[in-house]
């Protein structure tokens, strides 16, 4: 079982090499699912829903997608108040899931909102009613998986550090959950570790971003392989032309314990 987990395409602003040669790679690579974590446009315009829809639509894997704080329309301030998510359920609502493929469950949770009463609106914000439905349909079998595009908790060596609003008790609750993976997006960095709280816990993957916004990393994105009950992470990187495979850790899905030993966080 192979996932091919993308985020921050960012249309308008991407990288046309690196989305190039991804594509022809997670084609190769023949993946089951595709999973894609928020921002897939900078500035939430037709012309970039337009380009991120015909560059997924040159995949034969099933697509979920979830909405990004740049998915908004960025300049237009009534719209992004009152259907801030509109445009983009016009080209993805049919992209939301869940999925449901070989004992593998993922679905989606919207935490970027088009306006907030702090001053960066951009973070995100968890609503836990949303939370609690999305877990309520995991059950103890098999592998659940939640994308999102904001971490619940920032990693701790992300060049963006971000502030999830109620992203502490949304991350208690997903531990105490069947949730074993949060796929997440917005801080432009591979990053994956073991949040323990209590008795529970769960791995926090984020993607890095296919854009030239870059921050402290090159374009990236993740592979995910399940095999007999193991979980590895296989980060690819973007230089000289090509992806390179780099495996940032791998763990028992039933135990969460690392085959390899990945950052641990206790809160």
């Amino acid at each position: 079982m192979k996932i091919a987990h993308f985020a921050d395409l960012h249309f308008g602003r991407e990288d046309k090499e690196a989305l190039g040669v991804a594509g022809d790679l997670v084609r190769e690579l023949d993946v089951n699912a595709i999973v894609v974590s928020g921002d897939l446009t900078q500035r939430g315009k037709r012309e970039e829903f337009e380009a991120a829809q015909e560059w997924l639509s040159g995949f034969r894997a099933p697509i979920l997608c979830v909405p990004g704080n740049h998915d908004t329309p960025l300049l237009n301030l009534p719209a992004r108040a009152s259907d801030a998510f509109g445009r983009y359920d016009r080209y993805f609502g049919g992209r939301a899931g869940p999925l449901e493929i070989d004992g593998v469950s993922i679905r989606g949770l919207n935490t970027s909102r088009g306006w907030q009463t702090r001053m960066n609106w951009a973070e995100g914000r968890v609503n836990l009613e949303d939370l609690d439905a999305v877990i309520a349909n995991s059950d103890a079998e098999g592998l659940h998986m939640i994308a999102c595009h904001h971490p619940f908790i920032s990693p701790a060596k992300a060049g963006l550090q971000t502030a999830t609003k109620r992203g502490e008790e949304a991350s208690r609750r997903l531990a105490a959950s069947p949730v074993q993976i949060l796929l997440t997006g917005h801080v432009h960095t591979p990053h994956a570790e073991l949040i323990r709280e209590g008795e529970g816990g769960y791995i926090a993957i984020t993607a890095g971003t296919l854009s030239t916004r870059l921050r402290t990393q090159p374009p990236a994105f993740n592979i995910l392989e399940v095999r007999d009950d193991i979980l590895t992470l296989n980060v690819q990187t973007f230089q000289d032309g090509h992806f390179h495979e780099g495996t940032h850790g791998s763990w028992d899905i039933k135990t969460l314990e690392p085959i390899s030993t990945p950052r641990v966080v206790a809160i």
